[in-house]
């Protein structure tokens, strides 16, 4: 008895070749496509990097390399996403089109119908996304509390918006299907979503046009933020383009074998393995990357921390600048400890003490304390006022247009500190450790781009308050109030200018000026804060982005971001202007000091950047610095200064004194008065003193340092990639000297610098 032919078999295995091989085609579509996108990127890397051949070369060759591991995974998704979409053939525009008409044959109406509804429905939900998003993240909550009312809320939004897809097919096929002939008027579902595609593109557009850089203006205008100059797209543009290369080549080259496909997809690799090691020999071509390639910088970022072999944050290859990779102990952060032998921060060598004393600068201040407390009134109070994101370049420092009017009348009274330093490019690495009077490296802060301090740190108010001084605080956003601890040691905390408890902390589309003047006169008004000797911190906002238009100032056009931010700066005088008349007609004013500052500078393309932080390019840290103190004549200084000395110079001021000997370890001050300066003898200079901006790391920002001696400025990138300027033939820092003679001039005096910082290290485990 003959068996009966068996059945064939599930055709597993011939389906799994064909994937493997459509996988194969993918790669070799995203290989391509990324190598073209890598010579964009290299190119936006190079813009302005001068015209050095060898450099240009290893720079393209550099992003090729950093490039391809990106591409390649980006083609693997695409791969994936095609044999999803078609198993059984590789999918192209045609196929696709072909493939929505083929669903539709029998219920052509019913497909017509939905496909509109949905893509229109997905335009709904993602802007009303936007705007649940836009409303969250501004709560003071946190984070955890945010991110899951937000994906809760998105995923209600798109359930909400399923059933009504649902729900209105059935009448927009009956639309669709009647005609007066008795014919179906328009069933063809590839027309239908076409004309809404372009409906959701043509609703995006206005919405981009007609919305605000922060997304108001309406229901749409909340797409008004891809107006931001800072929003930069390319990197997301640059992936689609490879993912969508990946997704259809498999139907582009089926006539490529599957093994050559996958050879050709690999080469680029060769290049990765070259910039493993050739990044360590050219760190100019990594901070090129870094700085200016949209994906090359960000692929780079993760290359370095797969190659972290030791757990430390740092690898040896691709730049990493670790020089001991089986260390955990040892790496370019790592605090250098004196005389053991081991370069512990890859600076080249140990530190010695007997190196480090011969380094260290001489006390002069302390050297000359006496001088400035015999001349210094008493019983004089402190006004400090802070303007968020305010430039060094105001009218006393040669801005021709009037944008200043009031605190240039200031200045002429005043000290005026020509060259001052922030200590870092925003506002939470920079105004905490300011009013602490230590590097931001030294605190005790949280990981958070909104820093919290801890318990450890004193605030200088906190000593005001223990020496009798009154002090007060007023302010038009949550960050200063008990979020991050910058409320501490005041008797008041006047928020009145900011939102409410619970609503969100956005307030760049509202201006504060006219409410902050206003709630510090009420304080100042009051005998209770005024009768005896007291202190005022006022901190502005109105010059952070983003920026409005103001009636009452000067218009200064509005055809750059730079003309409306001048007039925000103009605005903002306007009010400092009321305050300081206030202060000079009150019974108090002839005894009380006044300090303007500033937290950070702004960007407008210099260095292909705009907005702040990231970065410590000069107009992002250097920032105003006025000391008006009773009794001292007027007077500039040309020496650089760091606001690490405001602390310092506001206890001296009012004569209270700094940590007391004995103090526990924590409790120092790593600045120098400032009076020293303020009361020079006619015909003395001020005497030259070191500078450092110090930026930890945190959630949006590596670690930045940049180190002043006299004219030369070197900046340290995530504590292993070095750039040196010569500020004074090239202020706008364009020329590294890093490598040359200049260098070995400079470097052991930032390690001395560097020795002497007593670093809390602080990662992202500690929220």
């Amino acid at each position: 008895m003959t068996r009966p032919p068996s059945s064939p078999g599930p055709a597993v295995p011939t389906l799994a070749r064909a994937w493997a091989g459509r996988l194969a085609r993918s790669a070799l579509g995203a290989s391509v496509f990324g190598v073209l996108a890598a010579s964009l990127d290299a190119g936006w890397a190079l813009t302005g990097a001068g015209d050095d051949p060898a450099f240009q070369l290893a720079t393209y060759l550099a992003d090729v390399g950093v490039f391809a591991p990106v591409a390649l995974a980006v083609g693997l998704l695409g791969g994936l996403g095609a044999i999803v979409v078609d198993p059984s053939h590789p999918p192209s525009p045609a196929t696709l089109v072909g493939s929505l008409r083929v669903r539709a044959i029998g219920r052509p109406a019913d497909i017509a119908a939905f496909v509109p509804l949905a893509v229109l429905a997905a335009f709904l939900w993602m802007t009303l996304c936007a705007h649940l998003a836009r409303a969250v993240l501004g709560l003071e909550a946190a984070p955890l509390l945010v991110g899951t009312a937000v994906a809760a809320g998105s995923l209600g939004l798109g359930l909400i918006a399923g059933l009504a897809v649902l729900a209105l097919t059935p009448p927009l096929r009956r639309a669709l299907a009647n005609a007066s002939d008795g014919r179906p008027a328009c069933v063809d579902p590839a027309v239908t979503g076409g004309v809404a595609l372009g409906i959701a593109a043509s609703l995006f557009a206005l919405g981009v046009a007609t919305g605000g850089v922060s997304g108001e203006g309406g229901f749409l205008g909340i797409y008004g933020v891809f107006k931001r100059p800072e929003l930069d797209l390319r990197a997301p543009a640059l992936l689609l383009v490879v993912a969508l290369a990946a997704f259809l080549a498999p139907a582009a080259v089926r006539t490529v074998r599957a093994p050559v496909a996958l050879l050709v997809a690999l080469l680029p690799l060769a290049l990765t393995a070259r910039a493993a090691s050739a990044l360590n020999a050219e760190p100019a071509v990594g901070q090129a990357l870094e700085r200016g390639a949209p994906v090359g910088g960000k692929s780079l970022a993760i290359l370095r921390r797969l190659a972290d072999r030791d757990g430390d944050r740092s690898a040896a290859l691709f730049g990493g600048g670790d020089c001991d990779d089986r260390d955990a102990r040892v790496h370019p952060l790592a605090e250098e400890i004196l005389d053991n032998g081991i370069d512990d921060d890859c600076s080249g060598g140990d530190l010695t003490a007997a190196a480090l004393a011969a380094l260290a600068p001489a006390p002069e201040a302390a050297a000359r304390a006496e001088a400035p407390a015999a001349r210094l009134p008493a019983d004089l109070n402190v006004v400090l006022i802070t303007i968020d994101t305010l430039r060094w370049d105001l009218g006393y420092a040669g801005n021709p247009r009037p944008v200043s009017p009031n605190l240039d009348a200031l200045a002429a009274r005043s000290t005026v500190f020509e060259r001052a330093y922030a200590l870092a490019s925003y506002t939470g690495k920079s105004i905490g450790p300011m009013l602490i009077g230590k590097y931001g490296s030294e605190t005790h802060r949280n990981w958070g781009h909104f820093n919290k301090f801890g318990e450890e740190d004193t605030f200088v108010a906190e000593r005001l308050k223990g020496a009798g001084v009154r002090t007060m605080s007023v302010h038009g956003h949550r960050y200063f109030g008990s979020f991050g601890g910058l409320d501490r040691g005041f008797d008041v905390v006047d928020m009145s200018a900011a939102p409410p408890e619970g609503a969100p902390w956005d307030v760049d589309n509202k201006a504060t000026s006219p409410a902050l003047t206003d709630a510090a006169l009420r304080l100042l008004g009051s005998p209770e804060n005024t009768g005896g000797r007291f202190f005022l911190w006022v901190h502005y906002l109105d010059p952070h982005a983003d920026y409005l238009r103001h009636k009452d100032v000067p218009d200064f056009g509005a055809a750059s971001q730079r003309d409306l931010y001048d007039g925000e700066v103009a605005f903002t005088d306007r009010h400092i202007g009321r305050l300081l008349d206030a202060i000079a007609a009150a019974p108090f004013g002839g005894r009380t000091a006044i300090v303007v500052t500033s937290d950070h500078g702004e960007a407008f393309g210099e260095h292909k950047m705009f907005r702040h932080g990231f970065e410590l390019w000069e107009e992002l840290v250097r920032v105003p610095l006025l000391v008006h103190v009773p009794g001292a004549a007027p007077s500039r200084v040309s020496a650089r200064r760091s606001l690490i000395d405001v602390a310092p110079t506001l206890l001296d001021v009012t004569r209270v004194p700094g940590p007391a000997e004995g103090a526990p370890a924590t409790d120092f001050l790593s600045g120098a008065s400032l009076l020293p300066d303020v009361f020079l003898a006619p015909g003395e200079q001020a005497a030259a003193r070191d500078v450092l901006i110090d930026m930890p790391a945190g959630p949006y920002n590596d670690a930045r340092r940049s180190f002043l001696r006299g004219d030369m400025k070197l900046t340290i990138s995530g504590g292993a990639r070095f750039e040196l300027y010569d500020l004074a033939g090239d202020p706008e820092e364009r020329k590294n000297l890093w490598g040359t003679p200049a260098a070995k001039e400079i470097e052991p005096y930032y390690a001395a610098m560097r020795a002497r910082l007593r670093e809390i290290r602080v990662t992202g485990a500690r929220k």
